[in-house]
């Protein structure tokens, strides 16, 4: 709030706050704030698995995401996991079934096994949306929860180069 005490004429400059983006979460809209998002989402940055030994995002996401059921039946890296969120979706003739989450990279409709395919180190922020909300957004896609996941893009500045090696 700045005074204007009969002033004509103001000169506002605007700073950025880095520490407001954490209050910020992307949807297939646009953006909300937490506060006023009515759904329930878990957000993940690179940071939360960028030292893990592993070679692909299904072991990268294992334990990181609450009610983020991941299945990888055999260990292998090669194996494509299956993703349920907050388990049975469907009951059908006495057996309960699980529904795939919609999964979206940078905007893209993919499957599990183009997933498994990419580099854990390519990614900036996971977002999963996980209620039926997601639904009024995506359709019936999104009625099992959705996985949006944001990609490293280029950055201004001086070159920063970063080796791992396990």
């Amino acid at each position: 709030e700045i005074p204007v005490d009969g002033k004509t004429n103001l000169n506002i400059t605007l700073k950025e706050s880095s520490t407001m983006l954490e209050e910020v979460v992307v949807v297939g809209f646009g953006t909300q704030k937490k506060v006023n998002l009515t759904g329930a989402v878990a957000s993940v940055t690179a940071e939360k698995f960028e030292q893990r030994p592993v070679s692909n995002i299904g072991q990268a996401l294992q334990g990181v995401v609450p009610n983020l059921n991941i299945g990888i039946s055999d260990g292998s890296p090669n194996t494509v996991p299956s993703f349920n969120v907050r388990g049975g979706t469907t009951i059908s003739g006495g057996a309960v079934s699980n529904g795939a989450p919609l999964i979206l990279v940078d905007g893209v409709d993919v499957t599990p096994s183009l997933l498994n395919q990419m580099n854990p180190n390519d990614i900036e922020s996971i977002e999963v949306l996980k209620d039926a909300s997601s639904t009024a957004v995506y359709g019936s896609e999104g009625s099992n929860g959705v996985i949006i996941i944001t990609t490293k893009k280029g950055q201004e500045g001086k070159m920063k180069v970063n080796f791992d090696a396990y």
